[in-house]
């Protein structure tokens, strides 16, 4: 049994193959097209797949798509009468863009690839739920999936047993935990669908002042868990914004314009908001447990991201916890293509073993190859991660390239931009001349997992590979460049099984400095893609402040 499962047409476009019980490829369409957030059909990545897996498309028993495009169209339609007239925009311009290049992904798929198989579709949410449930170590699970809407719901609930996942609750839209943190993004001048973790960021610089203003205003938490919003003050219909006037007037605060400075009260607004999401998930979560009596927890869905909630989830509840790393719309292509093999082959395992590295992989002749094509000097080191943990410790910042490119949006060691944490400057050093970006974005850790608890409050978990929760900084003045401004640092762990190459660097790291921490980053730019060939590993490494780039055993340094 071979399944191709595809997620396109909103943001975050990807595909994944998961073949006789076994996921073995997964890339989003960003890292190929060079597109940040690209919602194309990823018909770049469809063609990696492809050549990863040795296979023609009319080798794939079914491709599914991850969400079911005529239920969606029917919900947009609904959208459309319910908000008329203040709708117009939507009805002439979203809706038949929608109609006529989104609805038919069946003709679409047929016609870009010339599949003559089966083609199936997931409901949205039960995608999500099956790339967390079926990857997850749980054979019993409560399964969490927010984000901002699917078809028609905004939450899902369901139970994953075995080989079985069981709905049992969903909110609709337009409730949805998502979208408003999506508005309170926007109303703080960041871009929707990217800007929502600088938002998280920007919470720990204020104070939730606000909560009162936006908790039983803007949104209602009933005893059940569930939650609805005060619909008076958003208009989900509108394409420039999605809140109205009269939410400026309760927050007493001006919406921020994208280049206005950040004052105080952006910040206290931003803490507030980050503080009701997470009573929000907490009442939520606390109620479904009563209710089914379970203490393993999976979460999926772009809200999933949320590190700080996904934490405190933790700490006020005591559950076990499993995140999808893709928990976004990206993930679900993981999540239809593991739904539809075990429906359609029992026999599969009901879990699935999981790495992140599921991407495309360069040998060494082609990395060569592009080095010397563009008579750039290079040299082979015997042993790379020494010569990279010397530089590290003498101030340079490195970037590595190896193995497959990781699955989801962080950078977890194949593709990484690495640092030494014991300067607090070094966390101004690489917003300013490295990423582009702002000053108050924290920078995350990788951590050998031996001293994952010496260094870091481990929330009752063995690990953290996937920077999924947020941990409190156990020593915060020996790695100063990872703590953020509210003590805490989004820690991934790391042992050798699971990425010898990076292990092997904070081991010489941690012999030489004894510290067994680095400051790991996503080797890109702002405003772009995570790097994924050697060339975009070169154009990135030449275009910013990199000292020097580490392509597997492949050294180059600037100036060389």
């Amino acid at each position: 049994m071979k399944v191709l499962g595809i997620s396109c047409f909103y943001h975050d476009s990807a595909v994944a193959v998961v073949e006789d019980g076994r996921i073995v490829f997964a890339l989003q369409e960003e890292r190929v097209s060079r597109l940040k957030h690209d919602s194309r059909f990823p018909i770049m990545a469809i063609t990696r797949a492809m050549e990863m897996c040795k296979s023609s498309i009319n080798d794939f028993d079914e491709i599914v798509f991850y969400e079911y495009p005529d239920l969606k169209l029917t919900r947009i339609f609904e959208q459309v009468i319910s908000g008329w007239p203040r709708s117009w925009r939507l009805f002439s311009e979203h809706l038949p863009y929608f109609y006529h290049f989104k609805y038919p992904v069946e003709k679409i798929i047929r016609d870009k690839l010339g599949y003559r198989g089966r083609i199936g579709f997931c409901e949205h949410h039960r995608s999500h739920a099956a790339s967390a449930f079926y990857t997850s170590p749980f054979d019993r699970a409560l399964v969490v999936t927010i984000d901002g809407v699917g078809e028609y719901d905004t939450t899902a609930v369901h139970i994953g047993e075995g080989n079985t996942l069981r709905k049992v609750a969903s909110i609709h839209f337009p409730d949805s935990l998502g979208l408003l943190y999506s508005v309170f993004t926007h109303y703080l001048g960041f871009e929707v669908n990217e800007g929502e973790y600088k938002v998280m960021g920007l919470a720990s610089y204020g104070d939730p002042v606000y909560v009162d203003r936006i908790l039983n205003k803007i949104i209602f938490l009933r005893e059940d868990g569930s939650f609805y919003l005060n619909q008076r003050y958003f208009d989900f219909s509108s394409p420039d914004r999605h809140y109205r006037k009269n939410l400026i007037d309760l927050l007493g605060v001006p919406p921020r314009e994208p280049k206005e400075p950040i004052s105080k009260e952006h910040m206290d607004l931003a803490a507030s908001i980050q503080k009701v999401l997470e009573r929000a998930m907490i009442n939520m979560i606390e109620s479904l447990r009563r209710r089914y009596p379970c203490e393993n927890l999976c979460m999926a869905g772009g809200v999933a991201l949320n590190c700080t909630a996904n934490a405190e989830v933790i700490r006020r509840l005591g559950m076990n916890v499993y995140i999808h790393p893709a928990a976004g719309d990206a993930g679900g292509a993981l999540g239809a293509a593991l739904d539809s093999a075990i429906q359609h082959a029992p026999h599969n395992p009901y879990r699935f073993e999981f790495s992140p590295y599921l991407g495309i992989e360069y040998p060494a002749e082609a990395i060569k190859a592009t080095l010397e094509v563009n008579h750039i000097p290079y040299r082979r080191v015997d042993n790379i991660s020494l010569e990279i943990a010397k530089r590290l410790a003498g101030g340079s910042v490195v970037a590595i390239f190896h193995g497959r490119d990781e699955w989801g949006p962080r950078a977890l060691g194949n593709r990484s931009i690495l640092a030494d944490p014991r300067k607090a400057c070094m966390k101004d050093h690489l917003n300013a001349k490295i990423k582009f970006r702002e000053e108050f974005r924290p920078f995350a850790p990788v951590v050998m997992q031996e001293h994952y608890d010496t260094y870091f409050e481990t929330l009752g978990m063995e690990h953290s590979p996937y920077m999924l929760f947020t941990h409190k900084a156990k020593i915060p003045d020996a790695i100063p460049a990872v703590v953020h401004a509210d003590g805490t640092s989004r820690v991934q762990t790391v042992t050798r099984d699971q990425n010898p190459y990076l292990y092997d660097i904070l081991a010489d790291f941690f012999r030489i400095t004894g510290i067994p921490v680095l400051i790991n980053t996503s080797f890109n730019l702002k405003g772009e893609p995570i790097v994924s060939s050697p060339s975009d590993a070169l154009n990135t490494f030449f275009a910013s402040g990199i000292d020097c780039l580490a392509l597997e055993d492949f050294l180059v340094e600037k100036g060389s």
